[in-house]
């Protein structure tokens, strides 16, 4: 005799849902990874910027520099005015704080918070 077995696979509706995830995740994900990939680029800016300006103390200096080094980065959410700089006896600090905001779908949107430093 023959033993009966059970079919196994995805039903077109199990398909049909397994691909809106997937679509889904996808569209997230080519959403948000250019605003990552800035983040970064920001936070090498940063630390060039202070690289550069080693021997200079000047916030303004540092500020240039960032805008310089953001102008060929490709950065767009943030400029050389917005960065903080701190200094604390022979350390200098440059932090960045910004957010996006990334539409999704109708009113739906991803709401990003980033926050990028360097010391010297």
């Amino acid at each position: 005799m023959h033993k009966r077995t059970s079919q196994r696979g995805l039903t077109i509706l199990g398909f049909l849902f397994v691909a809106a995830v997937v679509v889904s995740c996808a569209m997230i994900g080519f959403r948000v990874a250019p605003s990552y990939i800035e983040y970064y680029s920001v936070e090498k800016a940063l630390k060039r910027s202070l690289e550069e300006t080693s021997d200079i103390q000047s916030p303004a200096q540092v500020r240039n520099a960032f805008q310089r080094f953001a102008d060929t980065g490709y950065i767009d959410s943030v400029r050389g005015a917005d960065i903080d700089v701190q200094k604390r006896g022979n350390e200098i600090t440059a932090s960045v704080s910004w957010t996006r905001k990334l539409p999704l779908v109708a009113n739906v949107s991803l709401f990003l918070e980033f926050d990028a430093s360097a010391t010297r």
